[in-house]
């Protein structure tokens, strides 16, 4: 009886074939992204059915369980039940790190974040903000005076990495029109 060595993992960064093995359900892992890429999201059954394209059954099988667990916390709103993460839970930090780092988030804030002088903030938008899958990373860089050459370098570096296009958007300051479509993923420490 000999061991068989695993076959190397591929750099392919679909959040489903990575996490897939782990949870074997597609709508919990769905619903886990969803909530822990950006905490600050909530949603409603009916809703997030839609967003997730899956029926509500198998939403509401999942949103149950995973409060059961304690993931998720609820509260009632009128009629509808308000879903959103338990911020007290011992794994919450551990699943956001997770969710990030398999989604992309991870290499973008490691490659850019500390290479990149002037640097005071990186901004996720788009689908990875709404905590939906995507093979793109859209993202909105702080900062005065930044290197736009630099970043398109440190930018393919995180394409090759992670095997999604990247999107950086230089700016002075977040747009306020984007302000609520876009997640804080990292910001310069003040002194």
């Amino acid at each position: 009886m000999g061991l068989t060595a695993a076959k190397p993992l591929k750099t392919k960064t679909d959040t489903l074939d990575l996490l897939g093995p782990l949870i074997t359900s597609k709508t919990r892992l769905k619903l886990l992204l969803r909530f822990f890429l950006n905490q600050n999201l909530s949603g409603y059954l009916q809703g997030l059915s839609k967003e997730l394209d899956e029926n509500t059954n198998s939403i509401r099988v999942e949103l149950n369980r995973l409060e059961a667990a304690g993931l998720l916390a609820s509260e009632l709103d009128g009629r509808r039940k308000l879903y959103r993460v338990n911020p007290s839970h011992p794994l919450t930090s551990d699943l956001t790190s997770i969710v990030r780092k398999v989604s992309g988030i991870d290499a973008l804030v490691d490659r850019i974040a500390g290479r990149l002088p002037g640097l005071e903030q990186v901004w996720v938008c788009g689908d990875l903000a709404q905590g939906l899958q995507s093979e793109h990373i859209e993202c909105i860089l702080v900062g005065e005076a930044l290197d736009r050459e630099y970043i398109e370098q440190l930018c393919n570096r995180v394409e090759e990495l992670t095997e999604k296009t990247v999107q950086a958007t230089v700016s002075m300051e977040l747009p306020k029109e984007q302000m609520g479509q876009c997640l804080l993923v990292w910001a310069q420490e003040i002194k």
